[in-house]
């Protein structure tokens, strides 16, 4: 049976076992060059996601990213950072993530293939709405199950996955592979598949967000500024953006109740 390539024996990484940890390190650091090339190889695909994803949200419709495992917790981190980044927009995103822990919507097992058709059906998800799974082997059931849900019920769909054929990159609308091969420990996916999932979403979401207004020439408008620190960026934003001191630009959030937006259009 020919393996799945995040299960196949790495070449460079015969004799792990034998190296201190330095050497691990810096075998590591040799085969972290191709993580990047793979989401570089993507890179038409998550703009084209990413265009898609910014035409949902204008248009008041939701977006969902599924995820077991690894993959999961990726998926519910990426989620989760959306609403104090980008501000109310990050509402419309929501993690639905197989197997438990942290800033997770439904935690059931990633072999269960009802929960994720279930959740679409909940949440209502169809045209309009953009339903993202997320599984380094491309087979994950839970991820699977979800888009298929997704899409027959009119959701725009997309697949990531490191390992090709495979059903999540086709039985979506867009696929796409991030080719990172062999894991130097294998079969752990946490590593180079993980890395470049995590690269990929940043890159999904921030092109998404940039393409909807959300940034103004490189700076977070739309960041809710619920701390001490946050109040600090906040200033240096105003004051870069509408050219004043930054005594005026905290005078302006003062009489703006922190909102950046109307910060700068305060005279």
């Amino acid at each position: 049976m020919t393996l799945p390539e995040t299960e196949r024996l790495h070449p460079a990484s015969r004799d792990l076992s034998s190296l201190d940890p330095l050497g691990v390190i810096e075998l590591m650091d040799t085969v972290e060059p191709a993580t990047l090339a793979a989401v570089a190889d993507a890179r038409p695909l998550i703009a084209a996601a990413a265009e898609r994803i910014g035409e949902v949200v204008d248009a008041g419709g939701r977006v969902a990213m599924l995820g077991a495992g690894t993959s999961g917790r990726i998926v519910a981190g990426e989620i989760s950072e959306l609403a104090p980044t980008f501000g109310e927009v990050g509402r419309q995103f929501q993690a639905l993530v197989a197997g438990g822990g942290l800033a997770v919507s439904i935690a059931v097992s990633e072999d269960d293939v009802e929960a994720p058709a279930r959740r679409i059906d909940e949440l209502a998800l169809g045209p309009g709405d953009a339903v993202v799974g997320v599984a380094a082997s491309g087979t994950t059931p839970f991820v699977v199950a979800g888009v298929r849900a997704a899409r027959a019920a009119g959701a725009w769909t997309c697949g990531m996955a490191s390992n090709a054929p495979s059903p999540l990159l086709d039985d979506v609308d867009l696929g796409v592979r991030l080719a990172t091969g062999p894991e130097i420990l294998t079969g752990s996916t946490r590593l180079q598949a993980a890395t470049a999932q995590k690269l990929a979403l940043n890159r999904m979401t921030t092109a998404a967000m940039v393409s909807t207004g959300r940034v103004a020439r490189n700076q977070m408008v739309d960041m809710r500024v619920s701390v001490d620190k946050l109040k600090r960026r906040a200033v240096r934003i105003v004051a870069d953006l509408a050219e004043v001191t930054e005594a005026e630009a905290e005078d302006r959030l003062a009489r703006s109740d922190w909102v950046i937006r109307r910060a700068l259009e305060a005279g």
